[in-house]
């Protein structure tokens, strides 16, 4: 598998838990709902490590680089978007987490809060892998010799290691897909 289909995989694997964060969202609202705030713990610790860190380090420290010596601006470009959109989520996932402790703590602002910020995140992760499915990883696909590509898997293999840890990654697909047979199964 390329480099390109790793990233467009792992999508797949982040829009699912948008679903079960807007599932965990809509029991938030519902009176008398019970909600596992562990669960919504797991969802924020893949959000910070698998989505930002590795997912995110991936495109930050080797695909974007590679894209720009290829002659892809950043400024004015879809680099430049995309890197912003990188540190939005990033605020989002702090709020959220700050959040999540107001609710945990039995503050009325808290799940109120927790769903306006996590809906936040949604829509912009949804945005986001829209733009790059369809434009950011086409231009790739076509602007990067065969050799990048497969710098950039060696380097995809460097991050996950490096970033999240040996066995992680399977881990993370393990809870997963747990919450995805709790909420959405």
């Amino acid at each position: 598998m390329g480099p390109i289909d790793e990233l467009k995989m792992e999508h797949q694997a982040v829009r699912m838990t948008l679903r079960v964060l807007e599932t965990l969202c809509r029991r938030m609202e519902q009176p008398g709902q019970a909600v596992d705030v562990e669960h919504i713990d797991q969802l924020l610790e893949f959000f910070s490590v698998f989505v930002d860190q590795c997912h995110h380090g991936k495109e930050e420290q080797l695909l974007f680089p590679a894209l720009e010596a290829a002659g892809v601006r950043r400024e004015g470009g879809p680099i430049g978007v995309l890197l912003e959109e990188h540190e939005r989520g990033r605020e989002y996932v702090r709020r959220m987490t700050s959040r999540l402790s107001e609710y945990r703590a039995g503050e009325a602002s808290g799940s109120p809060g927790f769903t306006r910020e996590a809906r936040g995140y949604i829509g912009l992760l949804d945005q986001h892998i829209q733009k790059e499915d369809s434009v950011l990883f086409p231009l790739a696909e076509k602007e990067l010799s065969e050799a990048r590509k497969s710098e950039l898997s060696a380097g995809f293999e460097r991050i996950e290691v490096d970033r999240i840890g040996l066995g992680r990654h399977e881990e993370f697909h393990r809870m997963l897909d747990h919450l995805e047979r709790v909420y959405l199964g």
